[in-house]
């Protein structure tokens, strides 16, 4: 039997037990949509978790150092003997301190660093102009300030030039740091940057435990750090008085739990897709049984045994390539609203998981179709057209 003639065929059957036909289809339907559906917002909280370490700095390598002295010069002459490794380093203490400007008051993270902050941490410039070696070598009491601090403080005056109080020193405002977090409070926004070398003179304590490195690539990150910890190792009295890790590790480990997790989800939703394959087992031997006559016809005329089993499968195929079709826009739609629920944005299941799910609800339709279709093969002629 020709393929086209089989299909022709299947969607005829299909077509005259709708009702039957849709809720064999339900179980493919249900279990591809959740399937698609589920994998897809795995997939989008996979991206936000990317996206969330980009804004926190690709690259990067949190270096601290306990032993309650200034490791800074040494770390910087360390840094600037790789420039193939490492692009920029800088100090990275902070302190929760109030922010002043006339009569306005705001509690926002202080942080002291050097001219490298702003690349080591991934801030860019809107306005003005980042620290300089000579505002550190001369103790200048400048700063830079995030955009929910120029909010709080500012509004929309422009705060170059102006002059806020920190700890009871007036510093001046010499940079205006971009957008990051939606200005909001306690985020990478909430942020004033002052030189490492007034931090004794606003804090009372000189004490530095944290530094950031910025490295060209991740390439150069997994090569810096053992060249790091091989530094630190010399500087330190003991091995446990210093620590070196990176943000791309956290995001390696984030990214595999994801994957692992994204397995797991679509595994448990998979098992909708065996309890609809099922289902189509059974419609389809209720099918031989309704039409034994027919197939006894069709052998007693010479119709070989694979034309019977290529019959019956094609229509097991077709019944689940309808679900299945049906399904993912099933699991476009709750994509859709999950993905604009959680992340605000609409997310689609991208093509190699719609493409997946669909094929595999084909396969496992012919699967179950396959103990059906052979039964039918196995009958003979005489005892199929003796059936009522």
């Amino acid at each position: 039997m020709k393929f086209f003639q089989a299909f022709s065929m299947a969607l005829k059957s299909i077509l005259q037990n709708k009702m039957r036909s849709f809720l064999t289809m339900l179980g493919i339907i249900i279990g591809v949509g959740s399937v698609t559906a589920l994998v897809s917002v795995m997939q989008g909280t996979q991206r936000q978790v990317i996206e969330e370490y980009k804004k926190l700095g690709a690259n990067t390598i949190s270096v601290s150092f306990y032993e309650g002295r200034d490791i800074s010069r040494d770390l910087r002459e360390f840094c600037q003997s790789v420039p193939k490794l490492i692009a920029g380093v800088t100090p990275n203490t902070s302190q929760s301190m109030k922010c002043r400007y006339k009569n306005k008051n705001w509690s926002t993270t202080i942080y002291f660093g050097n001219e490298d902050f702003g690349l080591c941490q991934n801030y860019q410039l809107e306005k003005g102009r980042e620290l300089s070696y000579s505002d550190l070598y001369n103790r200048l009491p400048v700063c830079v300030i995030g955009s929910a601090v120029r909010q709080q403080l500012f509004g929309l005056e422009d705060p170059i030039g102006k002059q806020v109080r920190v700890g009871g020193v007036s510093c001046t405002v010499v940079g205006l740091y971009k957008e990051r977090a939606e200005s909001k409070q306690w985020s990478q926004d909430d942020a004033v940057l002052l030189p490492q070398t007034v931090q004794r003179t606003i804090t009372g304590s000189g004490n530095i435990e944290s530094y950031t490195v910025k490295a060209h690539s991740s390439g150069a990150t997994k090569a810096a750090i053992p060249l790091l910890e091989g530094f630190l190792k010399k500087q330190a009295k003991a091995e446990y008085n210093y620590n070196v890790y990176s943000s791309n590790q956290w995001a390696e480990q984030d990214n595999q739990m994801n994957g692992t997790l994204t397995l797991v989800v679509g595994g448990i939703a998979g098992i909708s897709l065996l309890v609809g394959g099922i289902g189509i087992m059974n419609i389809m031997l209720v099918s031989v049984s309704e039409r034994t006559r027919e197939i006894g016809i069709r052998m007693a005329i010479g119709a070989p045994r694979r034309a019977i089993v290529a019959q019956f499968l094609i229509e097991a195929a077709t019944i689940s390539a309808c679900g299945g079709i049906l399904g993912l826009l099933v699991g476009s739609l709750g994509s859709a609203l999950l993905s604009a629920a959680i992340f605000k944005r609409i997310d689609l299941p991208t093509l190699p998981v719609a493409l997946g799910a669909f094929l595999f609800s084909v396969l496992l339709g012919m699967f179950f179709g396959f103990y059906p279709a052979g039964k039918a093969s196995k009958m003979q002629p005489v005892d199929a057209l003796r059936s009522q």
